[in-house]
């Protein structure tokens, strides 16, 4: 029996406004009553969808069920260390991700919702990068609430931070990568402006880690290209590569760039000719020292829920560690490697469309401490553990 379509509404819609940032541009925007009722009615439909989806559930994946896991040992943990140290947290507003998790495990044990939420989250995805390329282009501020005075250097998108908006556009490059696969010439044609579209998204965040991570995907997107003689030239083109990056400078001497725009040019400069210290982490290091303080003073039990959001970590991983100690940060990394493990293990196809993405989420999470806090971000871990656990069953995903 096929799910009625209001069920997928109940599931799909809370996915949507979440990849938009809905709610936060309603807070800044129009009114905090509006961006609450949209977070307590996106949570009523989650449980209602739940309730009528409960009996025809699937397949459960075990990739996905340790998402659970992870969760339950974190507000143990985290519960047991704000009652301890005295430091309270928003456990309602941290049980949100938790809520889709269990949500969206149960959505997507069925195959055909998997199908329906691939479709719905290319568009989103899409849809999500494009519309940060057009506040950038009109100069709008989120931080700001609405166009700033003067012309931003960096976009910040929908999500009010450039290095989010570079992470999305590069999960947005590699679903239209894999997802998108027309046949049609004016089709291919469409792919190939929206691949454009997605990179010009990635590039005016001016995002050191996101060109970074770009450049790791594109290659294993196109692991087909690295074969016999392509190997080769393909070898043979990277120190042009070097030379050309190590001239940045040089080359966008004439360049209208202002604010961090330069300092991000001079950082891609100063690492690859190894000039570590003259590298501007945008103070992210002594945000991790100060961390680093309270796990040694915690380190078993951590310091309580959401701990390392309210010190502005900028880590996830150091931040799950200061947050539900080191046994939950154990939990973390055991998850993530059975996902790359898992990962490995499937045919190429899937393979290289869930590891790019693996890795895009790793290495933004030594920078960003809002990775597994954004419900949009957890749901497709959970879709991604159901693509390694039914690879052998079904190769087309």
């Amino acid at each position: 029996m096929k799910t009625p379509p209001f069920v997928h509404f109940c599931f799909l819609f809370p996915f949507i406004i979440s990849t938009f940032n809905f709610q936060v541009f309603a807070t800044y925007m129009i009114s905090e009553v509006l961006a609450q009722l949209i977070a307590y009615g996106n949570l009523g439909l989650l449980i209602l969808g739940t309730s009528l989806i409960i009996k025809k559930r699937g397949e459960f994946s075990r990739t996905a069920r340790l998402w659970i896991i992870y969760f339950l040992m974190y507000f143990t943990f985290a519960m047991l260390a704000s009652a301890i140290l005295f430091n309270p947290g928003s456990l309602l507003i941290s049980i949100i991700p938790f809520i889709y998790v269990l949500a969206f495990y149960l959505y997507l044990s069925i195959p055909e919702n998997r199908e329906l939420f691939k479709k719905v989250a290319l568009i989103s995805f899409i849809c999500s990068s494009l519309l940060s390329v057009f506040l950038f282009t009109i100069n709008f501020d989120l931080d700001n609430k609405g166009i700033h005075i003067y012309k931003l250097d960096r976009a910040e998108g929908i999500y009010g931070d450039a290095n989010n908006t570079a992470l999305m556009s590069i999960i947005s490059f590699i679903f239209v990568y894999k997802v998108f696969q027309p046949t049609h010439k004016l089709l291919k044609l469409l792919r190939l402006v929206l691949l454009g579209a997605m990179f010009y998204c990635l590039f005016i965040t001016f995002s050191n880690t996101g060109f970074m991570v770009f450049i790791i995907s594109l290659i294993m997107l196109n692991y087909k290209f690295f074969t016999g003689i392509k190997m080769i030239v393909g070898v043979a083109l990277l120190p042009i590569l070097y030379i050309t990056l190590i001239n940045l400078n040089t080359i966008t001497a004439n360049m209208d760039l202002i604010g961090q725009q330069r300092n991000k040019i001079n950082n891609i400069v100063n690492i690859l000719t190894f000039n570590t210290d003259k590298v501007d982490d945008s103070g992210r290091n002594e945000l991790v020292q100060n961390l680093l303080h309270y796990i040694y003073e915690s380190p078993f039990i951590g310091n309580g829920i959401d701990f390392a959001v309210s010190q502005h970590g900028h880590n996830t991983i150091v931040g799950v560690w200061a947050d539900a100690g080191i046994f939950t940060l154990l939990m973390f990394l055991f998850m993530l490697g059975k996902y790359f493990q898992r990962s490995i293990q499937c045919t190429p196809d899937v393979r290289y469309f869930i590891l790019p993405m693996m890795l895009t989420f790793c290495i933004f999470m030594l920078s960003l401490q809002s990775i597994i806090n954004q419900p949009y971000l957890v749901v497709l871990f959970i879709y991604m553990g159901y693509l390694v656990d039914n690879n052998k069953k079904q190769i087309v995903f």
